[in-house]
């Protein structure tokens, strides 16, 4: 494996928050407002991660963190969204975007609408849901694994 590409995973694992118990969703997940613990599964390889309802089995999501090279700066949280996840600033707040590797058969896509606002420190996350026009629902993430 190349160093650059060591950096790239030592990244992505400092990235994950670490499997030391539930996460707590307030709201829940769009679909699944009373699924409110979660568990976050993740193998320690690749940017993707599965965020699994510990109560309703069938409440899963793919999710990649927030890639601010391609996508710029994160969302900001408003007061209310910060009071949810009990965020002090945005340094305990992690990003991520909900996949989708069923709505196109050549992409998987991203959700950019409803990212994922995460409380690392606290273990409290929010599905943020934005108004921006521009956002895409189904936006291109990476191609379909072969």
């Amino acid at each position: 494996m190349s160093p650059a590409a060591m950096t790239r995973k030592q990244q992505m694992h400092d990235a994950m928050p670490h499997n030391d118990g539930a996460f707590y969703f307030p709201q829940g997940m769009i679909g699944f407002s009373d699924a409110h613990e979660y568990g976050l599964i993740y193998e320690g390889v690749g940017k993707i991660a599965c965020l699994q309802s510990i109560d309703h089995p069938e409440a899963a999501f793919l999710l990649t963190p927030w890639d601010e090279p391609r996508l710029g700066p994160p969302p900001e949280l408003n007061r209310e969204q910060i009071q949810c996840i009990d965020a002090e600033d945005a340094e305990n707040v992690l990003w991520m975007l909900v996949l989708n590797p069923f709505a196109d058969k050549q992409w998987v896509t991203a959700n950019l609408k409803a990212p994922v606002a995460v409380n690392t420190e606290k273990r409290i996350g929010l599905q943020c849901i934005r108004s921006e026009p521009e956002l895409e629902l189904r936006f291109h993430w990476m191609p379909q694994p072969a």
